[in-house]
């Protein structure tokens, strides 16, 4: 009994006991996991700082390559900024132009244009067979600007459809607008129909008077300029070698030529065009329509070739074919005046010329020789910039007097043509542009001869770029 109380008593004082000494072992083990996870968390955040410590690295490493990247194309854009092609601005105005932005160095420009024109006809003139054709009427390729300083000028143009591919080259030293040289070849400053360019004509074709009296390019030397507060005022005179395009003087009988002009209204500042080919304000061109504002032009020109032997030199129009028909010989002097008179508004115009030619043959006892022509055209827009009607009428009166024609002798006396024509311009300019034109045209003679008649009906594309 004492031994069962005592072993009851031990137990009763172990039970109690045994119960703290799990407790501590239990709080002992969870010691041990918080500081397992505390171990663990170490670990981790270690990884972690070692990750990033690298992505800052690495970061570090590619910005310092995209500063030397930087640094490099820095120092490659301003070597950029130095290059000849950063100087050179190019854009398209009324031609593909060229042009230096190095306002310290030298000055160039230049601008380059085209003008096609494709033509179909046909022409029905008695007693010849009616002709039917398609040709390629024009190909101009032309060069223009300034080179060497602002007031150099030059001009190249090209025509690789015509016989005479050369057409024009000129240098020009307009310092001032009053008076400049120059020197090369281009177009008589003479006609108005025939300084007109070939890209803005009214009609498809120039008139008859053009073709018999124009004097058209020629290579020599000539002053020209302009006065007036608008420079109103223009005139060029020269002396050329008198033997027409490409043409060379073997002797020194030169042609002498000189053109006065006056401007009147416009709608622009007035501003000089020193490389035209006949230089004026551009507001008195000789374009016959698009005005801005009423414009008013007058010109007047002359010109001579003392001793004209046309075995040796040959001028432009049919000078050298009206004396061969007249018999003249090889020794005649040649003289020509016109008078030129252009008004135009934004949706009319209206333009009248007058051409006189003498013709003094120094041997073989006959008379000076008087021809003479005019030309009256017009123009107006049945819709404004686009649709225009044009009509010319020209004349041309040649000298059958006794004492020029022999008796008996049959020579034609007189030519005359009646032009309607319809332009529709796509780009409500010359630019762009359809033409349709037909032309009556009569042929007279002396002695009774019979009447020769053309009929002759133009289409035309033209594309000026």
């Amino acid at each position: 009994m004492n031994t069962f109380l005592k072993l009851l008593l031990i137990a009763v004082m172990i039970l109690p006991l045994s119960g703290t000494i799990a407790k501590a072992q239990s709080a002992n083990q969870q010691i041990q996991q918080l500081q397992e996870q505390v171990r663990q968390l170490q670990i981790q955040n270690q990884q972690q700082i070692e990750q990033l410590q690298q992505q800052i690295q690495t970061l570090q490493n590619a910005q310092q390559q995209s500063d030397q990247t930087l640094s490099r194309i820095n120092e490659k854009q301003v070597e950029a900024d130095d290059a000849w092609y950063n100087k050179l601005l190019a854009k398209y105005d009324g031609g593909f132009v060229f042009e230096s932005s190095d306002k310290a160095g030298m000055p160039f420009k230049m601008k380059f244009g085209i003008l096609a024109q494709i033509q179909g006809f046909v022409d029905d003139t008695d007693n010849e067979d009616v002709a039917t054709n398609f040709r390629l009427r024009r190909l101009e390729l032309s060069w223009s600007g300034i080179a060497f300083a602002p007031w150099f000028y030059y001009k190249f143009m090209i025509d690789p459809t015509s016989s005479q591919i050369m057409k024009d080259m000129y240098f020009t030293a307009q310092y001032v607008n009053t008076i400049g040289p120059r020197i090369g070849q281009w177009k008589v400053p003479f006609q108005k129909e025939e300084l007109q360019s070939s890209s803005a004509l009214q009609l498809v074709e120039r008139s008859i008077v053009n073709s018999e009296f124009t004097l058209e390019r020629d290579r020599g030397f000539a002053l020209q300029g302009a006065l007036g507060p608008q420079n109103n005022f223009s005139y060029a005179a020269g002396v050329f070698n008198g033997d027409g395009i490409n043409g060379t003087s073997v002797d020194s009988n030169m042609l002498y030529v000189g053109r006065i002009q006056l401007g009147l209204g416009g709608g622009g500042d007035g501003k000089f065009d020193a490389n035209g080919t006949y230089a004026t304000a551009k507001d008195y061109g000789l374009t016959p329509n698009f005005a801005k504002a009423p414009t008013l032009v007058i010109g007047a020109a002359g010109s001579t070739l003392p001793g004209l032997n046309c075995d040796v030199k040959q001028p432009n129009g049919n000078v050298c074919g009206r004396i061969a028909d007249l018999g003249f010989g090889t020794d005649v002097d040649f003289s020509q005046i016109t008078g030129d008179i252009m008004f135009k508004m934004p949706w009319f115009n209206v333009e009248g010329e007058y051409d006189g030619r003498w013709l003094n043959p120094a041997t073989g006892g006959q008379g000076t020789a008087y021809d003479q022509g005019f030309r009256v055209q017009a123009g107006v827009f049945l819709i404004p910039k686009t649709l225009e009607f044009a009509g010319r009428y020209a004349y041309i009166d040649y000298d059958t007097s006794g004492s020029v024609v022999p008796p008996g002798v049959s020579m034609e006396s007189s030519q005359w043509e009646l032009t309607p024509g319809v332009n529709y311009y796509l780009s409500q300019s010359h630019k762009w542009k359809v033409q349709l034109s037909y032309s009556f045209i009569r042929n007279e003679f002396t002695q009774g001869a019979s009447d020769i008649d053309e009929n002759i009906i133009r289409a035309q594309v033209q594309a000026n770029f």
